[in-house]
């Protein structure tokens, strides 16, 4: 509408001239008028017959026009526009954020949304409040967030989604004492919400209260028979305590009155090893393997006496698929410790009669030598003993697809120097799997192998892309891609 923008510009670059101003009002109030939007025309008239109209207003019914002709852009412009003439205008702000809603800017406008409750902060309840906050929680603005998630829980104790995602942000910040707080006021409601108690026992496992932990696991599975989490940490919390028998003979109620889950055969297994039951460890691994989809690790008889492998196998099946079976595909592994990665790669994905694995290790563990022959595949295996850097002048450069990074050395300098010699051996397109990223040892802090891996992504930087990320595995997989 030629009126509208017209208006607009009287109204933006010659606010001064009255009589102009009034006659492309009086101009848009008729041309309304004539399309029978008889409300809005008397607005038009209105402001045509005021020396000193309103700016605010002006630009408000300005910004309604173009937004009823989807004309987002300049709808947006003239708001803010009126919002800098009035900032703590709680309806321009509500417009606006329905404007940046039809344009599809989630972010601008759940912003516009936060900035009106900033002026007006009863305009919504506890449940608006809830969803705001999880939307900004989406986009990683957490201080928006926390503010919002913190209105709502102010404003019903009854709204456990609300206590509950705040109390989980807490936890992921480490503010144990107010992530507490939050579950205990869902307990003090509804003492049968057994993942509040899971809660409870995780945080006092983190405050080494392992009593209490275990008291709050407890009351978890009893409220909730079926809540395996709390079945798998009050085993957990055993295994830290050393209390062996307790964690095998619950291993053992998990599986038989529950579920077998991959991970109980992992506790139990490390229960047993450590009371000396070296075989039925070995058993018990192999079940778990099983379970996530690895059968041979059953059929070949191989021989693990520790599983710190096959948690990853659910992130690692999707990656690998593409590649199973692949002509003249090349791995390259650096740490091999007993050969459970290796003997699934062989297994698995390097099935291939012209498939090859290169193992570099300081040492190579005696079980290796024997699941290695179990796999049937041990002529596609190359066996370097050292570091990558000392082997690298023999390695054919730009010629690996894949590059397994899980070495005993621990180091910032140690890991930096092996993502920087396997990324010169990997061909574009090729894959670098971090197993450790994330992992910490409070007792050596100069063991970070993530600090490492951090800087030579940053002398690489436009090189690579995410694959995926898993925090709670320590995984970081990156895509060579120039």
């Amino acid at each position: 509408m030629k009126s509208v923008a017209e208006c607009e510009t009287a109204f933006t670059e010659q606010p001064e001239n009255t009589e102009y101003c009034q006659k492309v009002c009086r101009d848009l109030g008729n041309v309304l008028q004539g399309m029978g939007r008889f409300d809005e025309a008397v607005v038009w008239h209105s402001f045509a017959l005021d020396n000193e109209p309103n700016l605010v207003d002006v630009y408000a019914q300005i910004g309604r026009l173009y937004a009823q002709e989807a004309n987002w852009e300049k709808a947006v412009v003239v708001f803010n526009h009126a919002l800098k003439l009035k900032p703590d205008a709680v309806h321009l702000y509500s417009n606006l954020a329905q404007i940046y809603g039809q344009m599809g800017q989630r972010l601008a406008e759940i912003e516009c949304w936060y900035q009106a409750l900033e002026s007006d902060p009863e305009m919504v309840n506890a449940n608006g409040y809830y969803k705001l906050g999880k939307a900004f929680e989406q986009f990683g603005k957490m201080d928006r967030a926390l503010m919002c998630l913190q209105r709502a829980c102010d404003r019903s104790d009854e709204l456990f989604d609300a206590h509950y995602d705040l109390g989980e942000i807490w936890l992921r910040q480490g503010n144990l004492e107010l992530a507490k707080a939050r579950f205990q006021k869902i307990l003090e409601q509804d003492p049968q919400q057994a993942k509040a108690h899971y809660k409870m026992g995780n945080i006092a496992f983190r405050q080494r209260q392992y009593d209490t932990a275990i008291e709050q696991f407890r009351q978890t599975i009893k409220v909730a028979p079926e809540f395996p989490w709390a079945y798998r940490d009050l085993v957990k919390t055993f295994l830290h305590l050393r209390k062996w028998d307790e964690a095998i003979s619950t291993c053992h109620a998990i599986i038989n009155l529950v579920e077998e889950f991959p991970w109980v055969y992992i506790q139990l297994g490390d229960a047993l090893r450590e009371k000396g039951r070296i075989n039925d460890a070995v058993t018990n691994f192999k079940k778990a393997c099983k379970l996530r989809g690895w059968k041979e690790c059953r059929d070949r008889d191989y021989y693990f006496t520790k599983d710190t492998f096959s948690y990853r196998l659910a992130i690692w099946q999707p990656i690998f698929k593409p590649i199973m079976q692949q002509k003249s595909l090349k791995i390259i592994e650096l740490g091999s410790y007993q050969g459970m990665s290796a003997c699934w790669f062989l297994d698995t994905v390097l099935t291939h009669d012209s498939a090859q694995l290169v193992c570099i290790d300081s040492q190579f563990e005696s079980d290796f030598t024997g699941n290695l022959n179990s796999t049937g595949a041990q002529e596609k295996v190359t066996l370097l003993t050292g570091t990558v850097a000392q082997h690298l002048p023999n390695l054919e450069l730009n010629s690996f697809d894949v590059a397994n990074l899980q070495d005993k050395r621990k180091s910032v300098d140690a890991a930096f120097e092996n993502a920087d010699a396997v990324w010169k051996l990997l061909k574009v397109g090729g894959l670098a799997i971090f197993n450790d990223y994330g992992w910490l040892n409070s007792q050596a802090p100069e063991l970070n192998p993530k600090e490492g891996i951090d800087r030579f992504l940053t002398s690489i930087k436009d090189r690579w892309e995410l694959v995926t990320r898993s925090p709670q595995s320590f995984q970081f997989i990156i895509k060579k891609i120039a």
